[in-house]
């Protein structure tokens, strides 16, 4: 209310209307997109990162959200994820960014290659009762792993001897191999 008096007391009052209004969104660092391996968890922020600097020129106590959407990798155990991040004042002025996850699969299995071992020359190296077989193999990402092996073979030191070397292989389903090499004498 605005009021002038001049010297006799006479007044004269007008009204102005201020109105104060949030119309400014809030300000926010998304983290940076990122790379996981498929056995890591997506959803745990100390991994994948979390927002950072949240402002408003009005409010305080702001606190990001997100949402996901998941698209498919280039195989069975990868992924990519976009990461909408919203921070909203108590106006409801919001503030959105993207953050990029991609989740893959790099690692290779493992597995145990069975001892190197001598058979007789009647035995059959195929057999794998008498020549071993792998064990323990293992995955990040893939269950069901599957050994298989190729032989390369060798002269021994008399007509019915050879040497094979067995090369064992792990591959997941992204097309990470392990391989290891086991001797039949």
């Amino acid at each position: 209310t605005w009021s002038v008096t001049d010297d006799c007391g006479n007044t004269a009052t007008l009204v102005q209307t201020i109105n104060v209004v949030d119309t400014t969104a809030p300000t926010f660092t998304v983290p940076a997109d990122v790379t996981i391996e498929c056995d890591q968890d997506a959803n745990d922020l100390t991994l994948t990162g979390d927002v950072t600097d949240e402002a408003d020129n009005c409010d305080a106590g702001l606190e990001a959200t997100y949402s996901d959407a998941v698209a498919d990798g280039n195989c069975a155990n990868e992924s990519v994820i976009t990461r909408t991040w919203s921070v909203t004042d108590d106006c409801g002025n919001t503030a959105t960014l993207v953050q990029t996850i991609n989740v893959v699969d790099t690692t290779a299995p493992t597995f145990t290659v069975p001892a190197d071992v001598t058979i007789e020359c009647d035995q059959d190296a195929n057999d794998l009762t008498l020549t071993g077989d792998v064990t323990d193999e293992a995955d990040n990402c893939d269950a069901g792993l599957e050994a298989t092996y190729s032989d390369a073979v060798a002269d021994g030191n008399c007509a019915n001897e050879s040497v094979i070397t067995r090369t064992w292989s792990v591959t997941d389903d992204c097309g990470n191999t392990a391989t290891l090499v086991q001797t039949i004498n």
